[in-house]
């Protein structure tokens, strides 16, 4: 039960984000040319161009979001607290993969 609490609680706060403009939410659907980067135990990783520009994305995608939800949401708030650096891959913002594309 208290999981189940856990997973709501982060997945409002993900909404709440995406409303309060804390970050920006991109429709799957606007990126093309995706090419695998690498995988690990929590899902995929690839590049992709945005809609019709030059501009590049790594997309990250979790192979079991229950198990991961805590995780990303800790992400973003760390990567959200850190200054620039090259270094560092900016967090633009997040995407869902529509039902039955992987």
């Amino acid at each position: 039960m208290s999981n189940d609490i856990d997973i709501h609680e982060y997945l409002n706060w993900l909404e709440k984000s995406i409303v309060d403009e804390y970050f920006n939410y991109y429709e799957y659907s606007d990126f093309n040319n995706i090419q695998p980067i690498g995988s690990g135990n929590f899902g995929r990783v690839s590049r992709a161009k945005w809609k019709d520009s030059d501009a590049i994305f790594a997309l990250k995608s979790f192979v079991n979001l229950k198990l991961t939800l805590k995780e990303i949401v800790n992400e973003i708030k760390l990567q959200k607290k850190l200054d620039y650096h090259p270094n560092i891959l900016r967090f633009y913002g997040i995407t869902k993969i529509g039902c039955g594309k992987n």
